[in-house]
């Protein structure tokens, strides 16, 4: 994914926020953030985005009173190593208006200053086949950065021990960013997968090759893996001795795929894995997959049992991306990623754009159904929120749209979101210097357009993908049927996508779905129009037709 931005000045101010910032009078309130943290997630319907330095606030969360905020802060370098470097003050603002505080910080990104010594920042750091470490100067920071070894039992210690510091200041749960990132390489190796070869992998290797292998022979290690006598795994030596264990740098050097060595020609390739940023697959059994769900569950577990234990109380825990053990999974949107096949490798186009202009026309239903679908397989019924992620081309296109295209995006896409089961997180600060939706005159359409989705919240909360198929009479309609889990409700979704550097209305749109038994009640509601409405419509046998006596741009037709 994109890198972060650089090293971000550190502020003292948190006493003079506390003291000078108020919420502002008559502003919209979420649900009460109350119970246990799982239960809540659930009950989340409007997710913001605005992530600030560990000391810093943004008032306009107040405004748009989001059930949540993905990230409220987040730890870079040493800003927030300390208790003191917080403003853990706002907390109980965001508590009084009802919104759910999330911590954060970087699961990956370490430079040389972070750590006491030289020595320990390479112990930290990931290395490639050669067992050197891996430079990301492809970031552009400043400074040196490297990735950080989450197979280190030391590194993730570090991690723990500032994720802990949020939970004693009172966040209400921690997000991890770019959790298993340190794998892909670089720029200095074009991303090939040569990194994460660190004296910890290895033995974890030896680990899983004699667990996966119990009865194998030398003979069967060398016709299976093309091993050599003097370079096997063994059961008579501790996994970590890679002087006379197996040593893998020294496999991969010895048939020259030390420079790239998840090469097909390398048998032991497919055993090894190929690691796919900010995702873990459910399918995925190879070694790389299976340890790093292994330390992944066990920091979530520990930070769980930490609040428990020390706070009487349950936290939220996501990342970005789909991973498994979460409370939500929130998706950064970004290129190059992993959720469409497309001939450029860029992946699905979250923020499409042409010439400058949105691109209206294009649908993301069949994504954003990938990514609900393939959150079940990872983390169960948990939700799904996509938020544009930064600094990258998607959201400098979303930046340099003209206001109101700014605006159709949210109407379109964000709709679309809701419409196939997963939240689109409102968009509000990064870290990076780019301007807020306040100053990009986003705040208040923010504000009141969300209001709908918090009216109608029982609506998109705990839905599954029909399985009927909803026909619509005329074009440029994605339409999509979500079933309220437990029964009772059925919902219809109308996305229209005739747009051409605007909306074009559409009237007289004839919607048909076969359902096991003819609704009782239909009503017609969107963010679009005031109030509810009854829609012309017959049934017989569960054969519904319902006329949709205009469709700007998003209406949901409630089945009872």
């Amino acid at each position: 994914m994109a890198p972060r931005s650089g090293a971000r000045r550190r502020f003292r101010c948190a006493a003079a926020l506390a003291l000078t910032l108020t919420v502002p009078a008559g502003t919209a309130t979420a649900a009460p953030a109350t119970g246990d943290g799982r239960t809540r997630a659930a009950d989340f319907a409007v997710f913001g985005f605005s992530q600030s330095d560990v000391d810093q606030e943004d008032p306009q969360v107040y405004e748009l009173a989001p059930d949540v905020t993905i990230r409220a802060i987040g730890k870079w370098s040493t800003s927030g190593d300390e208790p003191a470097d917080y403003n853990f003050d706002q907390i109980r603002r965001y508590h009084a208006r009802g919104i759910t505080f999330m911590g954060s910080g970087t699961a990956s990104v370490i430079f040389p200053h972070d750590f006491a010594s030289p020595e320990i920042f390479d112990d930290m750091s990931t290395r490639d086949a050669d067992n050197n470490p891996v430079p990301h100067d492809e970031f552009g920071f400043p400074v040196p950065a490297r990735r950080g070894n989450i197979f280190n039992p030391a590194y993730r210690r570090y991690l723990l021990d500032w994720a802990k510091i949020q939970i004693d200041g009172g966040v209400d749960g921690i997000n991890l960013d770019e959790v298993n990132a340190g794998f892909g390489g670089g720029q200095k190796y074009a991303f090939n997968g040569n990194e994460g070869f660190d004296d910890y992998a290895i033995a974890d290797f030896n680990r899983y090759l004699l667990a996966k292998y119990p009865t194998f022979t030398a003979a069967d290690w060398t016709s299976r893996f093309g091993m050599t006598d003097d370079n096997l795994p063994r059961r008579d030596l501790p996994a970590d001795d890679l002087t006379g264990n197996f040593n893998y740098r020294d496999h991969l050097r010895a048939n020259g795929w030390n420079l790239d060595p998840l090469t097909p020609a390398n048998p032991l390739a497919a055993e090894w894995g190929r690691v796919t940023p900010n995702r873990m697959y459910a399918d995925d059994h190879s070694f790389t997959a299976g340890y790093l769900r292994r330390y992944w569950k066990e920091m979530v577990d520990e930070l769980r049992a930490y609040a428990r234990r020390t706070a009487q109380r349950e936290i939220l825990v996501s990342s970005n991306g789909l991973l498994p053990y979460v409370d939500f999974n929130s998706v950064g949107m970004y290129p190059w990623n992993p959720d469409e096949q497309t001939p450029d490798f860029r992946g699905a186009d979250y923020v499409p754009v042409v010439d400058g202009h949105l691109d209206g026309a294009k649908s993301l239903q069949a994504n954003y159904r990938y990514l609900k679908e393939k959150s079940r397989e990872i983390a169960g019924d948990v939700p799904v929120a996509v938020f544009i992620d930064w600094p990258n081309d998607m959201m400098t296109d979303y930046l340099n749209l003209p206001l109101a295209e700014k605006q159709d995006y949210w109407r379109i896409f964000g709709a679309e979101a809701y419409a196939n089961g997963i939240f689109p997180a409102f968009h509000l600060k990064d870290t990076v210097g780019n301007p807020t939706a306040e100053q990009l005159g986003m705040l208040e359409f923010f504000r009141t357009y969300s209001r709908f989705y918090r009216d109608h919240r029982a609506l998109f909360r705990g839905n599954d993908h029909g399985t009927q198929p909803v026909r619509v009479d005329v074009g440029n309609v994605a339409a999509s049927l979500l079933v309220r889990r437990g029964g009772g409700v059925r919902t219809v979704h109308l996305v229209n996508h005739n747009y051409d550097r605007g909306i074009v209305p559409q009237t007289g749109v004839v919607v048909r779905v076969d359902l096991p038994s003819c609704p009782r009640r239909i009503a017609m509601v969107s963010p679009d129009l005031a109030g509810s409405r009854t829609p012309a419509s017959s049934c017989r046998h569960g054969r519904l037709s319902v006329t949709v006596d205009r469709l700007d741009y998003y209406t949901v037709l409630v089945l009872r």
